[in-house]
């Protein structure tokens, strides 16, 4: 229970921006919506400076994503991002999390490492970082899946019907991915147990012959 509490907070503290504003759209209306997430981003600055911890790249990336959906949907004579933000935000989020797999430490991993338990993960491990690797693009293939089934949802039924899908199902698929996320450790021995990520063999020494 521990370590769910603490990745369901890292997460709100990473995406809790878009979930806020996603969640305020959908049961108060747009203006509450953009005055609830500026709200959250500001006392989010000051405590992340008050308790000296870092601004990450995800973090950016979604207080940029929620304001600027805000914006379109203020400042269009119809909300008509409505149908579309979440199609076009996870294809974005998708490409994040596919440029974040590229690097020395995947972005999955990166997150990993920022969690409480994050310190025991053995990340000099060849085979460790190809798992995160593949986790990271697990993660953006999760959210083109997303983008794809909402674009459906929202051409397929009325307006209201869809909203009401979308949440459904953005926070039912959501919840599994999380799940299998937290218990990485078991998917990590499931895959070597199909012969994936696992260690190098060691050359055996050689003993000298008397």
């Amino acid at each position: 229970m521990k370590r769910l509490t603490g990745t369901l907070g890292g997460l709100f503290h990473s995406f809790g921006s878009l979930i806020l504003y996603w969640g305020v759209l959908l049961t108060f209306g747009l203006k509450p919506a953009i005055v609830a997430t500026l709200l959250f981003i500001v006392a989010e600055v000051i405590w992340r400076m008050a308790t000296h911890r870092p601004f990450p790249a995800l973090w950016w990336f979604s207080n940029i994503m929620a304001l600027v959906f805000g914006a379109v949907d203020l400042y269009a004579d119809t909300p008509f991002m409505m149908r579309y933000e979440a199609t076009v935000s996870n294809l974005i989020t998708a490409a994040f999390f596919a440029a974040g797999a590229l690097g020395e430490e995947p972005l999955v991993l990166r997150l990993a490492m920022s969690s409480k338990n994050g310190h025991t993960i053995p990340k000099d491990r060849p085979e460790i970082i190809q798992f995160f690797r593949a986790f990271t693009l697990l993660w953006a293939a999760y959210f083109v899946a997303r983008a794809g089934v909402f674009l459906w949802i929202m051409t397929a039924f009325p307006l209201t019907k869809a909203l009401m899908l979308r949440t459904v199902i953005s926070w039912a698929s959501l919840g599994v991915m999380m799940l299998i996320s937290i218990n990485g450790r078991r998917v990590l021995m499931l895959c070597r147990h199909f012969g994936w990520f696992t260690a190098p063999a060691t050359p055996a020494r050689l003993t000298p012959s008397a």
